[in-house]
């Protein structure tokens, strides 16, 4: 049998490792009234991410992931830039830095080394979209905030503007968090910025879901078509789209957690007018690599014709 892990242990080496928020949630089911996912397949507001039918019961239960998992360590990294970059063409401000699957998995490494010199039978996977499992939603389990209306977590100091990782693991914590008492109450700012619509209210599971279909980010990014629905306006963005998020309250306080530097913000201005070779020596360390060259010619064409 493990032993019990100390809570404050963890988010003591969680903050000296670099995270800026950490929150321990016991390993029991997610109930749907808390992730709506099958209501938001039935809706097909997934377009064709095939990928999220999959697995969906192992969306719901970590154990599924990880067998004989007590508890899951839910970690943020806030990345909220100090300035944006300017021009008519641009991309989501997640993607100003580098790749951050990279530097999050070695975080959750460095957090796990940690905790194994204290705790030497400390077992547990680290995951960074590595796997089918709801990181929003267990942030809420963990305390660290709540689903806002834009389907984001939004986190009552950084905002939505955090990456999320965590550890699930077989070691039980003398102290788990409970779910905060958050809400975006009767605020609708992110749904009246989307310029598409893409933020309904589905009345079945009684909250707002995303409709991938009308999604600048889901179409900038996911949808692998030649060309873009003409109905979607992306506002000149061409990877991504932060316009739900820009327009809430909280993002507007929250604090500057990422320096943008001369240079990559010259850069990331100048990419549009790149070629092919240019393009991909920026984007292969960095969100971009998500997409190919071709796709973002295509983003760039129809962000310039909506404009």
């Amino acid at each position: 049998m493990t032993t019990t892990v100390s809570a404050e242990f963890v988010k003591q080496q969680a903050a000296e490792v670099g995270f800026q928020a950490c929150g321990i949630a016991p390993a029991a089911p997610l109930h749907s009234e808390e992730f709506p996912l099958r209501q938001w397949l039935a809706a097909g507001y997934h377009a064709d991410m095939d990928y999220m039918q999959q697995h969906v019961d192992m969306r719901y239960d970590p154990r599924q992931l990880v067998e004989g998992a007590r508890s899951v360590v839910s970690l943020l990294l806030a990345y909220k830039p100090d300035r944006r970059t300017e021009g008519n063409l641009r991309i989501a401000q997640y993607a100003y830095g580098d790749d951050y699957h990279q530097r999050l998995k070695d975080m959750l490494f460095q957090l796990m080394d940690r905790l194994k010199q204290r705790y030497p039978d400390f077992q547990g996977r680290p995951f960074v979209d590595t796997a089918p499992i709801s990181d929003r939603h267990w942030a809420v389990r963990a305390g660290l905030g709540w689903i806002g209306n834009n389907t984001l977590l939004l986190n009552p100091h950084y905002g939505s503007y955090c990456f999320i990782g965590e550890i699930v693991t077989t070691s039980a914590m003398d102290r788990y968090d409970e779910p905060v008492a958050g809400s975006c109450g009767n605020c609708r700012r992110c749904v009246q910025a989307c310029p598409n619509g893409a933020i309904v209210f589905n009345v079945e599971s009684h909250c707002f879901m995303v409709d991938a279909r009308s999604c600048s980010s889901y179409n900038t990014i996911e949808n692998r078509d030649d060309s873009l629905p003409e109905n979607v306006d992306t506002k000149g963005y061409i990877f991504g789209c932060d316009i739900c998020q820009l327009a809430c309250p909280y993002n507007e306080t929250a604090p500057s957690s990422f320096s943008l530097s001369d240079d990559r913000k010259e850069a990331i201005e100048h990419l549009p007018l790149a070629d092919e070779t240019a393009f991909r020596h920026f984007a292969k360390h960095s969100p971009l690599n998500r997409i190919k060259y071709p796709q973002w010619q295509r983003n760039i064409a129809h962000a310039s014709k909506n404009r």
